[in-house]
Protein backbone atom coordinates (compact mmCIF):
# COMPACT_ATOMS: atom_id res chain seq x y z
CA UNK A 1 0.00 0.00 0.00
CA UNK A 2 1.10 3.32 -0.28
CA UNK A 3 0.93 5.31 2.96
CA UNK A 4 1.50 9.09 4.12
CA UNK A 5 2.65 9.54 8.10
CA UNK A 6 2.90 12.93 9.19
CA UNK A 7 5.39 13.25 11.63
CA UNK A 8 6.92 10.15 10.96
CA UNK A 9 10.25 11.29 12.26
CA UNK A 10 8.33 11.61 15.95
CA UNK A 11 9.13 9.17 18.44
CA UNK A 12 6.02 7.21 17.61
CA UNK A 13 5.73 8.22 14.03
CA UNK A 14 9.87 6.68 13.51
CA UNK A 15 8.19 3.57 15.11
CA UNK A 16 5.31 3.10 12.76
CA UNK A 17 7.91 4.14 9.69
CA UNK A 18 10.15 1.37 10.84
CA UNK A 19 7.46 -1.42 11.02
CA UNK A 20 5.29 -0.68 7.93
CA UNK A 21 8.71 -0.14 6.16
CA UNK A 22 9.72 -3.59 6.98
CA UNK A 23 6.34 -4.60 5.29
CA UNK A 24 7.42 -3.73 2.15
CA UNK A 25 5.19 -0.72 1.76
CA UNK A 26 5.84 2.41 0.25
CA UNK A 27 6.05 5.33 2.50
CA UNK A 28 5.91 8.70 2.19
CA UNK A 29 6.41 11.17 5.53
CA UNK A 30 5.88 14.66 6.40
CA UNK A 31 7.62 16.51 9.06
CA UNK A 32 8.45 20.20 10.33
CA UNK A 33 11.13 19.02 12.34
CA UNK A 34 9.57 21.24 15.25
CA UNK A 35 10.29 19.20 18.19
CA UNK A 36 14.09 19.51 19.36
CA UNK A 37 13.87 15.39 19.72
CA UNK A 38 12.57 14.64 16.17
CA UNK A 39 14.99 12.83 14.04
CA UNK A 40 14.80 12.89 10.52
CA UNK A 41 14.52 10.02 8.48
CA UNK A 42 16.88 9.91 5.28
CA UNK A 43 14.97 8.88 2.31
CA UNK A 44 13.25 10.29 -1.07
CA UNK A 45 10.03 10.55 0.14
CA UNK A 46 10.96 12.30 3.84
CA UNK A 47 9.61 15.35 3.12
CA UNK A 48 10.62 18.52 5.45
CA UNK A 49 7.36 20.46 5.82
CA UNK A 50 4.49 21.88 8.10
CA UNK A 51 1.63 19.75 7.17
CA UNK A 52 -0.14 23.30 6.85
CA UNK A 53 1.22 22.96 3.51
CA UNK A 54 0.19 19.50 2.23
CA UNK A 55 -1.63 20.55 -0.55
CA UNK A 56 1.24 22.15 -1.77
CA UNK A 57 4.03 19.35 -1.63
CA UNK A 58 4.20 18.02 -5.21
CA UNK A 59 5.60 14.68 -4.34
CA UNK A 60 2.43 14.46 -2.37
CA UNK A 61 0.35 15.46 -5.49
CA UNK A 62 -1.16 11.52 -6.26
CA UNK A 63 -3.03 8.96 -5.19
CA UNK A 64 -2.86 6.85 -1.67
CA UNK A 65 -4.39 3.86 0.04
CA UNK A 66 -3.71 5.63 3.68
CA UNK A 67 -2.83 8.20 6.16
CA UNK A 68 -1.40 7.89 9.58
CA UNK A 69 -1.79 11.11 10.85
CA UNK A 70 0.55 11.85 14.11
CA UNK A 71 2.00 15.74 13.39
CA UNK A 72 0.64 17.32 16.03
CA UNK A 73 1.95 20.24 18.96
CA UNK A 74 1.32 17.47 21.77
CA UNK A 75 1.89 19.59 25.49
CA UNK A 76 -0.61 21.26 27.39
CA UNK A 77 1.30 23.85 29.18
CA UNK A 78 2.81 24.85 25.05
CA UNK A 79 -0.66 25.05 23.69
CA UNK A 80 -1.18 27.57 26.55
CA UNK A 81 1.63 29.94 25.93
CA UNK A 82 1.69 29.66 22.46
CA UNK A 83 -2.31 29.41 21.47
CA UNK A 84 -1.61 30.41 18.24
CA UNK A 85 0.52 27.48 16.98
CA UNK A 86 -1.41 24.72 18.96
CA UNK A 87 -4.31 25.67 16.52
CA UNK A 88 -2.46 25.67 13.69
CA UNK A 89 -1.04 22.79 13.86
CA UNK A 90 -4.01 20.63 15.64
CA UNK A 91 -6.86 22.02 14.14
CA UNK A 92 -6.61 23.69 11.13
CA UNK A 93 -3.52 21.23 9.52
CA UNK A 94 -5.96 18.29 10.84
CA UNK A 95 -8.96 19.72 8.69
CA UNK A 96 -5.93 20.17 5.76
CA UNK A 97 -5.01 16.38 5.73
CA UNK A 98 -8.30 15.53 6.32
CA UNK A 99 -9.13 17.16 3.44
CA UNK A 100 -5.82 15.92 0.99
CA UNK A 101 -7.27 12.39 2.23
CA UNK A 102 -10.83 13.38 0.71
CA UNK A 103 -9.46 14.37 -2.02
CA UNK A 104 -8.28 11.41 -3.02
CA UNK A 105 -10.60 8.73 -1.33
CA UNK A 106 -7.68 8.08 1.16
CA UNK A 107 -8.31 6.31 4.58
CA UNK A 108 -7.17 7.88 7.78
CA UNK A 109 -6.04 7.01 10.71
CA UNK A 110 -5.91 9.89 13.87
CA UNK A 111 -3.79 10.02 16.69
CA UNK A 112 -6.06 11.52 19.15
CA UNK A 113 -5.98 12.03 23.05
CA UNK A 114 -7.11 11.34 26.62
CA UNK A 115 -6.94 15.02 26.94
CA UNK A 116 -10.13 15.32 24.56
CA UNK A 117 -12.22 14.35 27.88
CA UNK A 118 -11.57 16.63 29.84
CA UNK A 119 -10.44 16.89 33.23
CA UNK A 120 -12.31 13.40 34.41
CA UNK A 121 -13.10 14.50 38.05
CA UNK A 122 -14.19 12.08 39.90
CA UNK A 123 -13.20 9.10 37.41
CA UNK A 124 -12.39 6.17 39.06
CA UNK A 125 -13.00 3.69 36.69
CA UNK A 126 -11.47 2.39 33.09
CA UNK A 127 -12.76 4.87 30.11
CA UNK A 128 -14.74 3.52 27.48
CA UNK A 129 -15.28 4.43 24.11
CA UNK A 130 -18.95 6.06 24.58
CA UNK A 131 -17.42 8.40 27.10
CA UNK A 132 -18.34 11.98 26.52
CA UNK A 133 -15.58 14.14 24.41
CA UNK A 134 -15.38 17.13 27.52
CA UNK A 135 -11.91 19.01 26.01
CA UNK A 136 -10.91 22.36 29.30
CA UNK A 137 -7.66 22.85 27.59
CA UNK A 138 -6.21 24.74 24.63
CA UNK A 139 -4.86 21.20 23.42
CA UNK A 140 -7.85 19.37 24.53
CA UNK A 141 -9.67 21.60 22.56
CA UNK A 142 -7.05 21.58 19.25
CA UNK A 143 -7.18 18.08 19.12
CA UNK A 144 -10.67 17.25 19.87
CA UNK A 145 -11.65 19.41 16.83
CA UNK A 146 -9.34 16.62 14.33
CA UNK A 147 -10.50 14.32 16.42
CA UNK A 148 -14.47 15.48 14.91
CA UNK A 149 -13.21 15.88 11.40
CA UNK A 150 -12.06 12.71 11.00
CA UNK A 151 -14.87 10.50 12.92
CA UNK A 152 -17.17 12.03 10.33
CA UNK A 153 -15.27 11.07 7.76
CA UNK A 154 -16.70 7.92 6.26
CA UNK A 155 -13.36 6.43 5.91
CA UNK A 156 -11.55 7.48 9.17
CA UNK A 157 -10.37 5.86 12.60
CA UNK A 158 -9.80 7.91 15.79
CA UNK A 159 -7.37 6.72 18.28
CA UNK A 160 -7.97 8.52 21.60
CA UNK A 161 -4.25 7.15 23.27
CA UNK A 162 -3.39 6.82 26.45
CA UNK A 163 0.45 7.31 27.86
CA UNK A 164 2.57 5.50 25.08
CA UNK A 165 5.58 5.04 25.65
CA UNK A 166 9.07 3.23 24.72
CA UNK A 167 13.03 2.70 24.06
CA UNK A 168 13.31 5.61 21.67
CA UNK A 169 11.59 7.90 23.64
CA UNK A 170 12.85 11.30 24.56
CA UNK A 171 10.14 12.93 26.57
CA UNK A 172 9.96 16.06 28.83
CA UNK A 173 8.53 17.19 31.87
CA UNK A 174 5.45 18.21 30.10
CA UNK A 175 5.16 15.47 27.77
CA UNK A 176 6.06 11.60 27.15
CA UNK A 177 6.83 11.50 31.22
CA UNK A 178 7.69 8.24 30.87
CA UNK A 179 10.70 8.87 29.12
CA UNK A 180 11.50 12.42 31.16
CA UNK A 181 11.54 10.31 34.28
CA UNK A 182 13.98 7.04 32.93
CA UNK A 183 16.14 9.84 31.86
CA UNK A 184 15.84 11.99 34.68
CA UNK A 185 17.55 8.52 36.91
CA UNK A 186 19.96 7.71 34.31
CA UNK A 187 21.44 11.37 34.71
CA UNK A 188 20.54 11.50 38.25
CA UNK A 189 18.99 14.81 38.17
CA UNK A 190 15.72 15.67 40.01
CA UNK A 191 12.57 14.43 39.91
CA UNK A 192 9.32 16.59 40.08
CA UNK A 193 6.12 15.58 40.91
CA UNK A 194 3.00 18.61 39.86
CA UNK A 195 0.41 17.20 42.33
CA UNK A 196 0.33 14.28 45.18
CA UNK A 197 1.91 11.69 43.22
CA UNK A 198 -1.22 9.18 42.83
CA UNK A 199 -1.99 10.37 39.28
CA UNK A 200 -2.68 6.90 37.74
CA UNK A 201 -2.28 6.19 34.02
CA UNK A 202 -2.32 3.24 31.87
CA UNK A 203 0.71 2.81 30.03
CA UNK A 204 0.89 1.30 26.29
CA UNK A 205 4.06 0.37 25.00
CA UNK A 206 4.60 1.78 21.36
CA UNK A 207 4.81 -1.68 19.40
CA UNK A 208 1.51 -2.31 20.64
CA UNK A 209 0.14 0.49 19.06
CA UNK A 210 1.87 0.30 15.97
CA UNK A 211 0.38 -2.95 16.12
CA UNK A 212 -3.11 -1.85 16.10
CA UNK A 213 -1.87 0.73 13.56
CA UNK A 214 -1.21 -2.67 11.40
CA UNK A 215 -4.69 -4.46 12.24
CA UNK A 216 -6.87 -1.28 11.00
CA UNK A 217 -4.71 -1.20 8.14
CA UNK A 218 -5.39 -5.27 7.23
CA UNK A 219 -9.02 -4.18 7.73
CA UNK A 220 -9.47 -6.24 10.82
CA UNK A 221 -10.65 -3.41 13.19
CA UNK A 222 -14.12 -1.36 12.39
CA UNK A 223 -14.19 1.90 11.23
CA UNK A 224 -14.68 4.25 14.51
CA UNK A 225 -13.34 6.20 17.34
CA UNK A 226 -11.54 4.17 20.21
CA UNK A 227 -9.42 4.85 23.61
CA UNK A 228 -6.64 3.29 23.52
CA UNK A 229 -4.05 2.50 26.54
CA UNK A 230 -2.47 -0.43 28.62
CA UNK A 231 -5.11 -1.32 30.17
CA UNK A 232 -5.74 -2.12 34.03
CA UNK A 233 -2.78 -4.23 34.35
CA UNK A 234 -0.57 -1.16 33.04
CA UNK A 235 -2.15 1.25 35.49
CA UNK A 236 0.57 3.00 37.34
CA UNK A 237 0.41 6.17 39.37
CA UNK A 238 3.63 8.53 38.98
CA UNK A 239 4.79 7.47 42.71
CA UNK A 240 4.64 3.72 41.17
CA UNK A 241 6.42 4.44 38.12
CA UNK A 242 9.42 6.38 39.81
CA UNK A 243 9.65 3.45 42.16
CA UNK A 244 9.39 0.83 39.46
CA UNK A 245 12.92 2.55 38.17
CA UNK A 246 14.19 2.97 41.70
CA UNK A 247 14.33 6.35 41.78
CA UNK A 248 13.28 9.16 44.16
CA UNK A 249 10.94 12.26 43.94
CA UNK A 250 12.39 15.20 44.85
CA UNK A 251 10.16 17.70 45.36
CA UNK A 252 6.35 18.07 44.70
CA UNK A 253 4.83 21.10 42.99
CA UNK A 254 1.09 22.11 42.77
CA UNK A 255 -1.30 20.26 40.70
CA UNK A 256 -1.31 21.71 36.69
CA UNK A 257 -4.41 22.81 35.44
CA UNK A 258 -7.12 19.83 34.24
CA UNK A 259 -4.18 17.82 34.71
CA UNK A 260 -6.70 14.55 35.18
CA UNK A 261 -6.08 12.72 37.92
CA UNK A 262 -7.02 9.01 36.50
CA UNK A 263 -7.05 7.85 32.84
CA UNK A 264 -7.08 4.28 32.41
CA UNK A 265 -8.39 2.72 29.42
CA UNK A 266 -11.38 0.00 29.00
CA UNK A 267 -10.41 -1.17 25.43
CA UNK A 268 -13.35 -2.86 25.36
CA UNK A 269 -14.15 -2.15 21.90
CA UNK A 270 -10.33 -3.01 20.50
CA UNK A 271 -10.78 -5.80 22.95
CA UNK A 272 -14.03 -7.13 21.00
CA UNK A 273 -11.95 -7.04 17.77
CA UNK A 274 -8.62 -8.94 18.29
CA UNK A 275 -6.27 -6.18 19.50
CA UNK A 276 -5.12 -6.44 23.34
CA UNK A 277 -1.78 -5.02 25.01
CA UNK A 278 0.58 -7.35 25.04
CA UNK A 279 3.51 -6.02 26.57
CA UNK A 280 3.56 -5.06 30.32
CA UNK A 281 5.44 -2.35 31.10
CA UNK A 282 7.32 -3.92 33.85
CA UNK A 283 9.03 -6.31 31.52
CA UNK A 284 10.34 -3.70 29.99
CA UNK A 285 11.90 -1.98 32.90
CA UNK A 286 15.42 -3.09 32.38
CA UNK A 287 15.27 -2.32 28.98
CA UNK A 288 14.26 1.31 29.07
CA UNK A 289 17.26 1.66 31.90
CA UNK A 290 19.79 0.20 29.50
Amino acid sequence: MKILITGHCGFIGSQTWSFLKSQGHDLYGIDNLSRSTSKYISSPNSIIADINEISKIEILDCEFDWVIHLAAQVSVTESISNPNTDFETNAMGSFKVLQWAKERNCSMIYASTNKVFGDLDGQILPIKDEHPLNPKTNYGISKCVGANYVADYEKGWVLHQSCIYGERQVGDVNQGWIGWIRQQIIKNENIICYGDGTQVRDLLHVEDLVHLYWLILEDKISKGSYIVGGGLENAFSFTDVVAEFKGKIARYEQWRDNDQKFFVSANSGLNSQGWFPKISFRSKISDLLA
